[in-house]
């Protein structure tokens, strides 16, 4: 099967777990194309597309929501990866599943949520300006977190090599 990983990472998380993803279709017998999803072209190639991207203040990056968009008018099979930090806690799993996912249905209207795969990412806090730093502190306190002024990375590459097992078989 061809398919299409177009993602669009803020700080480098999505893009490594894009990477995981594509290895692991790969490992399959799948052809991938692994693009930032700027530059992801024309889809209609493509059997399978798969859209990962970060969130920032509860919604998709831009360019993963294009993508997304594009590939639902286009009644595209896909599925989707989201890379943020509220797995990291039950509280912003929680929070996540009852807050921000419906949003991003919304938001997103057609998207396949099913199967999706929520992986978490990291607090870069070194490589954010004065004002993201400020709301990513924020939600860490307001997440529990100790020391939310630390940078701190929760990814999880199993989890994410798991997830593309399952879409792999899946996908035939």
């Amino acid at each position: 099967m061809k398919v299409l990983i177009g993602y669009a990472s803020g700080y480098g998380s999505t893009k490594s777990y894009a990477e995981v993803v594509a290895e692991e279709l790969r490992g399959a017998g799948h052809e991938v194309t692994l693009a930032e999803s700027r530059q992801a072209g024309d889809i209609a190639g493509y059997d399978h597309v798969i859209i990962g991207g970060s969130l920032r203040a509860g919604s998709l990056l831009g360019q993963a929501r294009k993508l997304a968009k594009r590939v639902v008018k286009a009644d595209k099979p896909h599925h989707l990866f989201i890379c943020c930090l509220s797995p990291t806690t039950e509280e912003g799993r929680k929070s996540f599943s009852e807050e921000t996912l419906p949003k991003l249905k919304d938001k997103l209207g057609g998207a396949n949520f099913d199967d999706l795969g929520l992986f978490p990412g990291q607090r870069n806090m070194d490589e954010y300006g004065f004002i993201v730093r400020g709301i990513m502190k924020s939600i860490a306190e307001k997440g529990g977190v100790d020391n939310p002024e630390e940078p701190k990375d929760y990814r999880d590459f199993e989890l994410a090599r798991e997830w593309s097992r399952g879409l792999a078989a899946k996908l035939g």
